[in-house]
């Protein structure tokens, strides 16, 4: 009985082994914002883990304001740098910033004429992010910030163009 109960233990160091492994933690994160779709706002980003707390990362978005004549469009293309102050890229806490180039158009609600303007943009982000499922391979982030586009205010002259926003982030992604 007593070599029966030694043979099992042995049979079952390697199992106990192999579940106690830790999972490797993935170095990428490809994600979209889907609530966001909901309100003809599109968003897509790609994250990718550049040293053991920080991350570089690009990211677009399409966001449809307004109806009828006070319809305006953003477009935006950005590069963003986090930072984990816990230590591991990709998961928990970050701050970071953003910088890039936005487009905005549409009617301008003072003379009805059609204005385009573009400029360069800077940001600044609170996340958090998890890593989940057994692979911590899906993404969740939650997040807020804000974001100024530079343009010249003398190129419009209506109220619906607004050029400083907060941001807001609800997505969920691949991790690979």
């Amino acid at each position: 009985m007593r070599n029966s109960l030694l043979i099992l233990a042995a049979a079952a160091m390697p199992l106990a082994a192999a579940a106690g492994q830790s999972v490797s933690t993935p170095h990428n994160v490809i994600s979209i914002q889907p609530i966001d779709a909901v309100f003809t706002a599109y968003s897509a980003e790609y994250e990718h883990q550049v040293a053991a707390a920080s991350t570089i990362g690009v990211g677009g978005t399409f966001f449809n304001a307004g109806d009828g004549t006070d319809k305006v469009t953003y477009k935006s293309a950005d590069l963003k740098l986090r930072y984990y102050p816990n230590g591991i890229a990709l998961m928990g806490f970050s701050f970071g910033g953003s910088a890039g180039y936005s487009s905005i158009s549409g009617t301008d609600a003072f003379d009805g004429s059609h204005v385009s303007v573009s400029g360069p943009s800077l940001g600044v982000l609170l996340e958090y992010q998890w890593l989940m499922g057994v692979q911590r391979n899906v993404s969740v982030a939650l997040g807020a910030g804000a974001k100024a586009v530079f343009v010249k205010d003398t190129e419009f002259t209506s109220d619906n163009f607004v050029t400083r926003y907060p941001t807001v982030r609800i997505s969920i992604g691949y991790a690979f």
